[in-house]
C-alpha cells in the first residue's frame, strides 16, 4: 500500500518503422528510478520497456541532479611583494 495516489500507468507505444518513441520526461524519471533501485540491473530495465541500455543510461545522466556552483575565496597578491617562500638576499648569496 502507497500513500498519495496511484502512478498512472507507463505508456510505452511500440516504435512504427522510421519513426522513434516519445517519452515524458514523468515516464523517464520512473524508469530510470526503477533502474537505479538496488539490485536491478539497468539493461534488464531497458529490456523490459523495449529501449536501447545507452538510452537509458543518457536518460540517468540528463536527470540527475546537478551540483550547484561552488565559489572558492581568491586573494590577489602584488606580484613585486616579498612572499614568505621566497628567499631572502641574505639567504641566496653564496
Amino acid at each position: 500500500m502507497t500513500n498519495g495516489p496511484p502512478e498512472p500507468p507507463l505508456i510505452i507505444a511500440s516504435a512504427r518503422d522510421g519513426h522513434r518513441r516519445s517519452f515524458s520526461e514523468a515516464d523517464k524519471r520512473r524508469v530510470v528510478e526503477e533502474a537505479v533501485q538496488p539490485g536491478a540491473s539497468l539493461s534488464e530495465v531497458a529490456r523490459r520497456y523495449g529501449i536501447a541500455a545507452r538510452v537509458l543510461f543518457r536518460w540517468k545522466q540528463e536527470l540527475k541532479p546537478s551540483a550547484a556552483p561552488m565559489f572558492v575565496t581568491v586573494q590577489i597578491a602584488d606580484a613585486t611583494a616579498v612572499s614568505d617562500a621566497a628567499p631572502s638576499e641574505k639567504e641566496r648569496a653564496p
